[in-house]
């Protein structure tokens, strides 16, 4: 038999299968809103459920079983090698609905975490850090990249870093994260020589609301445009391995601990909340804060 029906074109089926995937995810997305979480966690738990149901042919989660699940697990490490901290994500995305959406937290709690694979962080020498700084094409991004390494920044922190969130009166010489991640408060160290660097950019460049705005004042810089300014100061620089806003913020904490700064005082500068998060920069410092020695060697002597 021939349907008299008009057969959908591709544009009003990709619709159709946004509408779809869309009603699945919206409870999500206003659960998780009222909870008061990031955005950035929302929009990685919501992509974890978005591509588990496209990769099932929008079969919704409820009707799937944990293999249909773990399939997907795969093809993520298998198929797209995806790491295992973006695995992670995914996994706390997909637990979470069927914890709080479905109201499974038996089936949440089948969907297996991957084995974690730490690697240590990667780090620049001093004089590596001067070549980029000195290879920025101007004075904004200069004091930009110095700023992110001398006071141990996210990326994130630094794009929502406003002017009046530098504190110098009283004799203080700090900054104020706001919602930094976790959407906690807490203070970090402002070097007395960015912020002589910082008054100068401001004479010239005047940002409004936001310290370092993008293309119009008052809008912050998008994060393309500080990953653009870093990548061609690596180039110019002659640096030839991967630099990444973080690769500044672990040579921040590296070269604290080089420099013998106390560990929890570091821990609370970068904003960790465990304290084991802070202590794999022990692993990386070139240099101890504090000569070997035995135990056997410090009371014996003393008692002499």
């Amino acid at each position: 038999m021939i349907s008299l029906k008009p057969n959908p074109d591709k544009g009003s089926l990709k619709v159709q299968h946004s509408q779809d995937v869309l009603s699945i995810t919206m409870p999500m997305i206003n659960r998780m809103t009222v909870e008061d979480k990031s955005k950035q966690t929302i929009t990685s738990y919501v992509r974890a459920v978005e591509r588990l149901v496209r990769f099932h042919d929008l079969v919704h989660p409820s009707e799937m079983d944990i293999d249909e699940v773990l399939d997907f697990l795969v093809s993520l490490t298998d198929k797209h090698q995806v790491n295992w901290r973006t695995n992670k994500m995914y996994v706390a995305g997909l637990r979470y609905y069927w914890a709080h959406i479905l109201d499974d937290q038996k089936f949440a709690d089948r969907i297996p975490y991957p084995k974690e694979h730490p690697s240590l962080p990667k780090i620049l020498s001093r004089e590596e850090l001067t070549k980029l700084f000195d290879a920025c094409r101007n004075d904004k991004h200069r004091v930009m990249f110095r700023l992110i390494y001398s006071s141990g920044l996210r990326r994130s922190e630094l794009r929502h870093l406003k002017i009046e969130d530098i504190e110098t009166k009283d004799g203080k010489c700090r900054l104020r994260i706001v919602k930094g991640k976790g959407k906690k408060d807490r203070y970090t160290v402002l070097s007395h020589a960015v912020l002589v660097e910082l008054r100068t950019y401001f004479k010239k460049y005047r940002p409004k609301v936001y310290l370092f705005n993008g293309r119009k004042k008052g809008i912050k810089i998008s994060e393309g445009a500080i990953r653009h300014a870093l990548e061609n100061a690596r180039k110019k620089s002659g640096i030839n391995r991967e630099v990444t806003m973080h690769v500044l913020r672990h040579c921040f904490a590296t070269h604290c601990l080089e420099h013998g700064m106390y560990i929890k005082r570091l821990q609370m500068l970068l904003g960790h909340c465990s304290l084991n998060t802070t202590l794999i920069y022990l692993q990386v410092s070139e240099t101890p804060l504090v000569p070997d020695f035995s135990p056997l060697d410090s009371w014996e002597n003393k008692a002499e």
